[in-house]
Formats: C-alpha cells, sequence, structure tokens
C-alpha cells in the first residue's frame, strides 16, 4: 500500500570531500568564541536584568510577574554550580550560544549546504545582538536556543507521523515559551508553512501536528497555573507593554524608531541584507521548499513587532528569534549569489566585516569615550561601587535595610551589597514588577529604619507616608576616567510607622 506521507522535501547536494573543513572550521570558531567568551563574561558586572533574573532564582516560583521561570531556574542551576558569582550567573548563557551555534550549523547544512552552514555560523557569531546575547544570561540566550532547535526538528518531523518527533518540537517550543513567551508564535510559524506548502496542508488535521500543540502548552503549564492565581497579571503586563490597551495610532517616528534599532543591533549592512534576502531571493527553484520555510519562520514575529512598533517602537531584542531565519536565509543567497554577480559577493563580505568591528568595539567601548547614556556597556558599570558605598552610609546609620525606586537598581543592590541582604521597592498601588509581589519593608518590625537609594532626585510621596523622617545623605557619582556615568541619591527613612497608610 502506498504510504501517504509527505514526499520528503529536496535537499542540497550532499557536500563533496572539499567541502569538509567546513565542519572543522566552525568547531574551532564555536570553541574558541566559547573559551573567549567563559573569560569574558567574568570581566563585566551583571547588568539590570540580570540580577532582577538572579533574584528570582533566590525565590525560585512557577512563574513571574513579567518573565516566566526559564531564566531564573537556570541562572539557579549556574550558581548552584558555581556559586553567587558572575560566572555562575552567566555560565549557561555561554554555554547556550555554543548550542546555537552547532543548531545553526545543523539547520543551514540540512536546508542548504556545508558552506552556507559555515556562513551562517560566522555572521550570527559577528551579529552584536548575538554577541551581546551570548555573554548575558537574560531570556535571549534560552529562547534564541529553544527557537533553533525546534526549527530543526520540524523540518525532520514534518515529513513523518511519528508522534514523538512532533512531541519533541512542541517540547522544544514550550520550553522556549518559559522564557520568553514570544517563542509560541514558533507554533504559527510552522502552521503557516504547512498552509503555504500543499504537501503538508493535510499535516494540520492529523494527530502529530495537535500532538505538538498539545506539547507547548503542557510545557507552558507553570505560567497558567501561575497567572490563575495571581488574576492574569502578566496578561495585563504585555497588553500594557506592547501599547494595546490604548488606542493605535500610526506613528511614521516610532516606526523609523524601530528600524533603526533593528538595524543598529543587527548592523546596518547585515539588516539591509537580510532584508533583502527575504523579500527577494534569488536561489534555485529546487531550493523554494527551504525559503519558503524561512520565509515562514521570520516573517510572524517580525511583521508583529513591526505592525506594534508603527504605534510604540518596541524593544531591541524582541525579534531576536526571527534572526535565525534571516541569517540562515542571508548566508545562503550569498553563497549562491556571490558565484554569479561579484557585487553580491563585496555586498557580502563588507557586511561581515562592519559587523566584526562593530562587535569588536563592543567588548570594549572606553576608548570610544561616548557622553553619558550613549554608551551600552554603562549599564554593567559602578553597581559595585555604588553598593559599596551605600553598605558604608547603612552601616553608620545603623541600617541595614534597603530600598531601592526601580526594580533593577534593587536587584543589583542586593547583588553586590556585602551579605546580599532582601531589597524592596516603594509600594504601588498596581503591580508593576515581582518587587510589587513578593512582601515589602511594611513587613518589617515597626521603628525599623532603611536606606533608600535613587537614580532620581526625588523622595516618593509613600516614603514620607511610611516613614517619620526621610532625609538626603549622601550624593554618590561613579565616573569612569573623565567620563561621569551616573548619579544615585542616598535618603536615610527613618521609624517606620506601625499602620502604614496604603499609597
Amino acid at each position: 500500500m502506498p504510504s501517504s506521507s509527505p514526499a520528503p522535501s529536496p535537499v542540497a547536494p550532499p557536500p563533496t570531500d572539499q567541502e569538509f573543513p567546513y565542519f572543522r572550521a566552525t568547531l574551532a570558531l564555536l570553541i574558541g568564541l566559547t573559551l573567549f567568551r567563559f573569560w569574558y563574561c567574568t570581566t563585566l558586572g551583571l547588568v539590570g536584568d540580570e540580577a532582577y533574573y538572579w533574584v528570582c532564582s533566590k525565590h525560585l516560583d512557577l512563574s513571574f510577574f513579567d518573565k516566566g521561570p526559564g531564566a531564573a531556574a537556570t541562572i539557579a542551576a549556574g550558581t548552584h554550580l558555581f556559586g553567587d558569582t558572575v560566572f555562575g550567573i552567566r555560565f549557561f548563557a555561554v554555554l547556550l550560544s555554543l548550542g546555537t551555534g552547532l543548531g545553526l550549523y545543523a539547520l543551514a547544512k540540512t536546508l542548504f549546504n556545508e558552506r552556507v552552514a559555515w556562513l551562517t555560523v560566522l555572521i550570527a557569531s559577528a551579529v552584536p545582538l548575538f554577541a551581546v546575547g551570548s555573554i548575558l544570561m537574560t531570556i535571549d540566550p534560552l529562547s534564541v536556543f529553544f527557537w533553533t532547535m525546534a526549527s530543526l526538528c520540524f523540518w525532520h518531523a514534518k515529513d513523518t507521523h511519528r508522534l514523538g518527533a512532533w512531541i519533541l518540537v512542541g517540547a522544544l517550543i514550550g520550553l522556549g515559551g518559559l522564557a520568553k513567551y514570544t517563542n509560541l508564535v514558533e507554533l504559527l510559524c510552522f502552521a503557516l508553512f504547512c498552509l503555504c506548502c500543499a504537501p503538508y496542508r493535510r499535516q494540520l488535521l492529523r494527530p502529530p501536528f495537535y500532538a505538538m500543540l498539545g506539547a507547548a502548552l503542557v510545557c507552558m503549564a507553570p505560567i497558567w497555573i501561575w497567572n490563575a492565581r495571581h488574576h492574569w497579571v502578566t496578561v495585563v503586563h504585555l497588553v500594557h507593554r506592547g501599547a494595546m490597551d490604548g488606542s493605535w495610532h500610526f506613528s511614521p517616528g516610532e516606526l523609523a524608531s524601530f528600524l533603526a534599532i533593528q538595524a543598529g543591533v543587527i548592523s546596518p549592512l547585515l539588516f539591509l541584507g537580510i532584508m533583502g534576502a527575504l523579500f527577494g531571493p534569488k536561489l534555485d527553484p529546487s531550493l523554494r521548499l527551504q525559503v519558503r520555510f524561512l520565509l515562514c519562520l521570520f516573517l510572524p514575529l517580525f511583521l508583529f513587532y513591526l505592525a506594534l512598533s508603527a504605534n510604540k517602537a518596541g524593544q531591541a531584542n524582541w525579534t531576536a528569534p526571527s534572526y535565525v531565519a534571516g541569517i540562515i536565509l542571508f548566508a545562503a543567497v550569498w553563497d549562491n549569489g556571490g558565484r554569479e554577480r561579484r557585487w553580491v559577493r563585496w555586498f557580502g563580505l563588507a557586511a561581515l566585516g562592519v559587523a566584526i568591528l562593530e562587535t569588536v568595539l563592543l567588548h570594549n567601548t572606553r576608548w570610544l569615550h561616548l557622553p553619558p547614556g550613549k554608551d551600552p556597556m554603562d549599564r554593567s558599570r559602578g553597581y559595585d561601587a555604588l553598593a559599596q558605598a551605600a553598605s558604608g552610609i547603612a552601616a553608620k546609620e545603623g541600617t541595614q535595610v534597603y530600598i531601592a525606586n526601580k526594580y533593577m537598581l534593587a536587584s543589583l543592590l542586593c547583588f553586590y551589597l556585602p551579605g546580599r541582604p532582601e531589597t524592596y521597592m516603594p509600594p504601588t498601588d498596581t503591580v508593576t514588577n515581582q518587587y510589587s509581589i513578593w512582601p515589602g519593608y511594611r513587613a518589617l518590625p515597626p521603628g525599623s529604619s532603611a536606606l533608600f537609594v535613587s537614580d532620581k532626585e526625588r523622595i516618593p510621596t509613600v516614603l514620607r507616608m511610611d516613614f517619620v523622617e526621610v532625609r538626603h545623605v549622601a550624593t554618590i557619582r561613579h565616573a569612569d576616567g573623565n567620563r561621569t556615568l551616573k548619579e544615585h541619591y542616598l535618603y536615610l527613612c527613618r521609624e517606620l510607622r506601625n499602620a502604614a497608610p496604603s499609597p
């Protein structure tokens, strides 16, 4: 009886002997980068996001206000192995970047050939956004890793009816969703691919496809359970963050800002090359299915945030997973077109060269002498000195309680302060972050004193209501050479009232 399975998708011819060095070169590149990143990651202070996820790792839960448990659980594993150190926090970020590189190579090789796979890894290693994500332990290393692996597994699963293969795809999507909710968009990407390709439309009606959906949703169960217990605050937060809770209006400036940000974090020439490859690919007709797969993998997420940014520009990293497909397609077009058109070859080399230069400069920006607020590395500088100064003032004033005006600042203080005490934020009448859910300083004994650390020269009204006296005690200025990085204002809060009124 003839099989009802879809016909296997066409693939590029198998590599010849002379192509084998591409894998060895890729492996050497990835191992070299991994060893460098293990060293380099210890030379940078934590950034606010990392410190926040580290604090969450000390209060592990099914989920958190604005993120799933993925990043916090990964940091908990790293610090279990290497202690509460910068290396422990970032250990798995570096390992995940290695895994993503290998996954990109395998996916590009499966779709095209080993030369395209090598170019893909080379380009991805030069992209500033991916270079940062390979060192900082935020949600992005997890998101991009699981997005890549799910894409690779789906390409193999689509030609079968094996339930296990489809469940694996769904599990990988769900695990990515535990770090970044947008990984669930990959389900839409795969459904769109099946819909657009006649041989695979039948998959949309078969049990394995729904097993994939079910596996993804089951893996996301901790987030559903936590939100059900907390009045679905994450949904409200996401709607607000995407500016979808107000009237929508087209803003050319916001749209231009979004595109400029994307070009900046990807590298301008690479961004143009990826856009050109996506919307005007010139590849062999036998590779039409591969091209369609990559388009379906890129467009849903990118166009969604492009539409949102026509109202309000989104964050640079929101679209990160979509560039897995974008980079592979650019590498394929560069490889194919570069053989026939000299300008394509030179454009690819120029784009790669500019991206490498940007990424190299990003690793040491001090010599650029950028003004405060313009140097992206400033967000990792000065907080250890701030914590040391705050600790000295707190000891002098007889308190070990710390309050900060922002959740990232509270988290950074918690990490760098001696003894790593609990830190707090002023309470608000709405939930704004996980600190709004955890017990606040109002649970401390009446009469307690605290040191309030703020990056603004302003005392929140709620502090004046909660404490008998609030007065300025110091201003801490942080300098990096001749550059003033930031200022923080320290206030002593005396005698916590017995029955603090609501804000």
